[in-house]
């Protein structure tokens, strides 16, 4: 995975005090099925993984998309005080 090594090395280079939950969404198949959990969860909605989401408060404050999980500058202003 492309994105991974990237994410770390942007969230361990923050300022800012952030939790990680990593979760797993299980194999390939089991990933590609349109009922999984992640995908029709509502507070989650996943389309791709990766996916990062912002959380503060009990709501999405931002997100990044699997094709987008691994530009720097995104992670960065994901991440950053507003």
């Amino acid at each position: 995975m492309r994105a991974e090594p990237v994410i770390y090395k942007k969230l361990e280079a923050s300022p800012n005090e952030i939790a990680l939950l990593k979760a797993y969404v299980g194999d390939r198949p089991t990933w590609r099925n349109p009922h999984h959990p992640w995908r029709v969860d509502p507070k989650f909605k996943l389309t791709g993984v990766p996916t990062l989401i912002h959380w503060e408060n009990d709501a999405v404050k931002g997100r990044l998309e699997d094709h987008e999980a691994h530009i720097e500058n995104k992670i960065e202003a994901l991440v950053a005080d507003k």
